[in-house]
């Protein structure tokens, strides 16, 4: 599934990755609204579900180069989560912080 945060309005999504819910950290006209605090709560949602989640900060006209052996990647416009990073997010709440940009540099600190 493909969701959206407002934001700029971005073009279309044209690509879909198996088992991986995609989040926009913008808007685009084929996903699914929702609030931008419901951000982690989305996030989380889809790992407590076992489906991978990638994260767009910008529109991409493809899906970027993914390592699917690793927990996370935090690619240079996007971050890719696999389900078995959840124990490393729930384990950090405080460093998390409600924030994508605290989120994205507390997993890049964690390699």
């Amino acid at each position: 599934m493909i969701f959206s945060f407002p934001g700029k309005n971005s073009p279309k999504i044209d690509f879909e990755i198996l088992q991986t819910d995609i989040f926009c950290l913008f808007a685009s006209e084929n996903t699914i609204k929702l609030p931008s605090e419901a951000w982690l709560n989305s996030i989380v949602s889809s790992l407590k579900m076992k489906t991978n989640v990638l994260v767009l900060e910008e529109y991409l006209e493809q899906s970027p180069e993914l390592n699917i052996t690793q927990r996370w990647q935090a690619g240079a416009h996007f971050l890719w989560l696999a389900p078995r990073s959840l124990s490393v997010l729930l384990e950090a709440p405080h460093d998390i912080s409600n924030s994508y940009d605290s989120l994205k540099n507390f997993l890049k600190s964690r390699k």
